[in-house]
Formats: structure tokens, sequence, C-alpha cells
């Protein structure tokens, strides 16, 4: 990856809570910064979180589709850490601070991710698994190309939802889906192919690593989050039984909690 070209994205950000340590947060996609707010509640007195809208999410702008997603991702995010914080992903966002630490080391002082869907490292660890992603996005991927967007969302959202039904989400997150959903396509290439190489990097992490992941999620999900544990010497990997994917919405304290003692491991 070359990351020497400026980023073309101005992303919006916003800081939740006071507290003296500095973190950068990093949601999932088809969300937005707000989806940190009851993680950001619950640390309010320990972290300063300032919470990114990623590239076509929020109010940051839209990806124009030139080159590879999650490249032009990074190189948006990059410029936010600029001193050494703490880093916070779920899901795509949590791909994307493994990346971050891979890329600016120094100014890492943990990582906490919750289920980062770096579905890759289930090509070497569970290929099944692996063939299993595949044609769930086969699926989705058939419904946008047949300009069926929300059809796509709604299958999508059935496996990586909160468990809730599609007609029974807020029409506003089913409008938003919808409008996003050509993004999940987009990040493939990284997240299932590995075309940013990521996998084979786990192991340069030196930074205290927290992954989590819901004992109510999809296989795929434990495979993935036991094996970039099991490439980073000292990673602690925690499951939250009754949880599922979006664990950090639905139950943020739990969450938030398990946050704080990865921050207390690198700042005793």
């Amino acid at each position: 990856m070359s990351l020497d070209t400026p980023a073309t994205l101005p992303l919006h950000s916003r800081v939740f809570g006071h507290g003296p340590e500095q973190a950068l947060a990093l949601h999932c996609s088809l969300a937005h910064s707000g989806a940190w707010k009851g993680i950001a509640g619950a640390l309010e007195d320990d972290l300063s979180i300032q919470a990114l809208d990623l590239p076509s999410h929020g109010r940051s702008p839209d990806w124009d589709g030139t080159g590879d997603l999650t490249e032009a991702s990074l190189k948006a995010v990059l410029p936010f850490l600029d001193r050494p914080m703490h880093l916070i992903g779920h899901s795509y966002g949590g791909v994307l601070a493994l990346m971050l630490a891979l890329e600016r080391p120094k100014y890492v002082k943990s990582i906490s991710v919750y289920e980062p869907v770096l579905m890759a490292v289930a090509n070497e660890d569970a290929p099944e698994l692996g063939d299993w992603n595949r044609e769930h996005m086969r699926e989705v991927n058939s419904h946008i190309k047949a300009g069926d967007p929300a059809m796509a969302a709604r299958l999508f959202m059935r496996v990586w939802g909160d468990g809730r039904r599609w007609d029974d989400l807020p029409a506003e997150l089913r409008e938003g889906s919808t409008r996003r959903i050509t993004f999940i396509g987009d990040s493939q290439p990284a997240i299932m192919e590995d075309n940013q190489g990521v996998v084979a990097r786990l192991g340069n992490i030196k930074a205290p690593l927290l992954v989590m992941d819901g004992g109510e999620s999809p296989e795929l999900m434990h495979i993935v989050q036991e094996g970039i544990a099991a490439r980073v010497e000292g990673a602690v990997h925690r499951r939250f039984e009754g949880q599922a994917h979006m664990g950090p919405v639905t139950n943020p304290k739990d969450v938030a909690a398990e946050i704080l003692s990865n921050i207390r491991r690198a700042t005793p």
C-alpha cells in the first residue's frame, strides 16, 4: 500500500467524554460515529474519544470509487492518528484499527476491537467458513446488481445486524443501510481477500490488543477473532455470551468494561 499521497476525503468527527486518555474510535459499516455513544458514556471519565464518520457514512463525504476503498479509507483516517492514543474499532472499523496499528505503531498505546471482519483469516484457518461468507456476499451482490439494494441490505443485516427483523428497524436505519450497501461489496477485496496483506503482518503488532466477539455471532467471527488473537503475542480474547455482532451498541457497558481493562494494561 502506498500512503504517500494525501487523503482526499476530509472526515467528519466528534468528541465524546472528558477523560485524560485519548482514543480514536472507528465504527462498523452502515453506521456512523454516533454508534459509540453508549460506550463513550460508560467511559466518559476515563477517555476523550474522537469518533469518526468513515467515508460514505454519517457526515463524511462519499468515496468516489477511485482505486481501493480500504486504502482510501485508511488514508482518510491516518491524519487523526497524530499522537499516542488508544484505538477502538468495531467490525470494518476494527480492521482499519489493526491497519493503523501496523502503519503507525509508535502512536498506538492499545487496540480494542470488537469482531473486526478480517475474513481472510478464515481462508487459512477455516476455508469452509470463508466459502460460506463468499456465498453470502454473492447473494447480497446479486440483489445490488439487480437494482434491489433494499433486499441486499435486508439479507446483509439478517446476518450482521443486532437481531431485530428488518421491518422492525427504524426507517432511518433501513434507508441508510440501503443507501450504503455497496460499501460492503467494495470492502471485500481487503477483508475477504486481504489485498492489503494484513494477515501476514499481524505478528508485528506490539501494543496491547483486546479482541472481542459475541457468543451468538456466526461461527466465522469466532474463527476470525481467535485467529487474530493467536497471531499477536500477548493478545487477549474475550467472548460475550448472549451477544452478537452489534455488541458495542446493544451491550455497551459490558464492552466498555473490557476496553477500560485493556487501556489499563497499556497505562498502568
